[in-house]
């Protein structure tokens, strides 16, 4: 299956810009770690090349999102990978997909626990963007204002990891992924989602059914210790709502099912309010609020309180800052992240991130991420 999809993607970089429409980015990372230690490095450089491309077929569409990423120091970070690389046809008021594809479910600002279909490609960040393709089957249509999902997901993607001495890492190998499912990364998934809305409430509810995408790191000690990932089964049933007012947005995401024959409950729900011409000028700023709990086995913290603040510059270079502060209920632990994007007059885009982790104690999760924060710029060129 690698084979195929490295093998597919360079033919289509190849072969297809030239008749097809196409687009296309290349972006230079450069990561420094302050807190690094032990055999980590404490600097690293990524190039990530994109293209997408659509183009009409006799009776089918073509598109698809490529990605080539290769980094210095961290060969986790090495991928070719076809995001997205399907053919589409329209039956009527039926619209079918065939091949790799990624979709986004959810409305919270801090985690999107009902967006089930794609696998996290971990090992690119902890952005929500960061996803793998989907080989699957998917069909969408419309029953009257409200549009319908389903996806068959013939085979599993294993989420991906930086190496044993990267950030972040295990310090130890990565073994062979278990499932609880015998089948392994053979088994299948379904997936439906109904989406509608009712005046100022956007609504939606889906089902899934099949291997869960985040799994739980178990620790095998055999001659050379390595971490296993071990990925259960799940069924649930997932609601977004999301009431939006003239200036502020209600957000609640929940998910209910079973793992594994355990019954699970996790939400994540706050609000953002946006204050229009802060100080009388152009900047828009958006204060952010939301609540997670997740009481299943993979979640590194089950309580969890996030507030954040984003600001708007509504110039012609698209300025914006977001800001982000994660903290466990005990307060013992936290997150704080902060994004900087700019355009630049030359086609180009710069971009700062920076992640600080903080652990009062060594038995606490986060403790084993503080050497994981990161300063990182990126300097981005769109064709």
């Amino acid at each position: 299956m690698r084979y195929f999809a490295r093998i597919s993607c360079i033919w289509l970089l190849l072969a297809m810009q030239v008749k097809a429409d196409t687009s296309g980015s290349l972006e230079i990372t450069g990561s420094y770690f302050p807190r690094s230690l032990g055999a980590s490095f404490d600097t690293n450089i990524t190039a990530e090349a994109k293209v997408i491309g659509y183009e009409e077929l006799d009776d089918f569409q073509l598109e698809y999102e490529i990605i080539i990423r290769k980094s210095v120091n961290d060969n986790g970070k090495d991928i070719v990978e076809p995001r997205q690389l399907f053919v589409s046809k329209t039956f009527r008021d039926i619209d079918v997909y065939l091949g790799y594809r990624h979709t986004f479910w959810g409305v919270a600002e801090s985690r999107n626990l009902v967006d089930l279909v794609n696998q996290q490609d971990l090992a690119a960040g902890v952005s929500p963007d960061n996803k793998l393709g989907a080989p699957s089957i998917s069909i969408e249509t419309y029953l009257g204002s409200g549009e319908l999902q389903y996806w068959y997901i013939p085979r599993f993607r294993e989420r991906t990891f930086n190496d044993a001495n990267a950030h972040p890492g295990f310090g130890m190998p990565v073994s062979p992924a278990q499932f609880a499912n015998v089948k392994g990364s053979k088994a299948s998934d379904q997936a439906l989602r109904y989406a509608n809305s009712i005046g100022d409430i956007d609504f939606a509810l889906s089902i899934f059914d099949g291997t869960v995408r985040e799994p739980l790191i178990l620790f095998q000690e055999l001659e050379q210790p390595t971490i296993v990932p071990y990925y259960e089964r799940m069924r649930s049933v997932g609601l977004e709502l999301q009431y939006t007012g003239e200036s502020i947005l209600y957000k609640f995401e929940g998910l209910t099912g079973t793992q594994s024959e355990k019954d699970f409950d996790a939400v994540v729900f706050g609000t953002e309010k946006t204050v229009y011409s802060v100080f009388e000028t152009p900047w828009d700023m958006g204060l952010i609020i939301e609540y997670q709990y997740d009481e299943r086995p993979q979640a590194m913290l089950d309580r969890t309180l996030v507030s954040g603040i984003r600001l708007t510059a509504n110039d012609e270079f698209d300025t914006n800052l977001l800001a982000i502060y994660t903290v466990g209920n005990d307060f013992s632990q936290s997150l704080f992240g902060l994004e900087v994007s700019r355009r630049l007059r030359t086609g180009m885009t710069l971009d700062l991130s920076y992640l600080l982790y903080h652990s009062d104690k060594q038995n606490l999760p986060f403790y084993s991420l503080v050497d994981d924060s990161e300063l990182s710029f990126t300097i981005g060129y769109y064709f």
